[in-house]
């Protein structure tokens, strides 16, 4: 397992550990789990980087970030601050849809497909 893995894997521990199973924003209820929050973290956090600065500085710079929002196992002020912003956009992403009328899980999926094709 390589050390981004191993930090991705600390912070979804941390973050469950410290803000519970569910998130909630916008009256929208976000179940949380281990498998579902690393998912997040490696498309949101470090496939970010990874985009935006290429592979070898995107990884150093996704290291470096990764870093700092999970210290010894414990979530850190910044890791706090990352992952409640990005479980916010999601939420509010889903609200959208809702107020849309159109189905959450539909919409991901198709999203995820468009995606899985670029």
């Amino acid at each position: 397992m390589t050390d981004i893995n191993k930090l991705v894997e600390q912070l979804a521990q941390a973050y469950l550990s410290e803000r519970g199973s569910e998130f909630t924003h916008l009256d929208v209820r976000l179940p949380l789990a281990l498998d579902t929050l690393i998912l997040a973290i490696q498309n949101n956090i470090v496939a970010a980087h990874l985009e935006n600065a290429g592979e070898q500085q995107g990884r150093a710079d996704a290291l470096l970030m990764l870093r700092h929002m999970v210290v010894n196992g414990v979530l850190s002020p910044l890791g706090a601050l990352v992952m409640d912003q990005m479980n916010c956009a999601f939420c509010a992403d889903v609200r959208q849809m809702l107020n849309e009328g159109k189905d959450p899980m539909v919409e991901l999926a198709s999203e995820s497909k468009r995606r899985a094709m670029q």
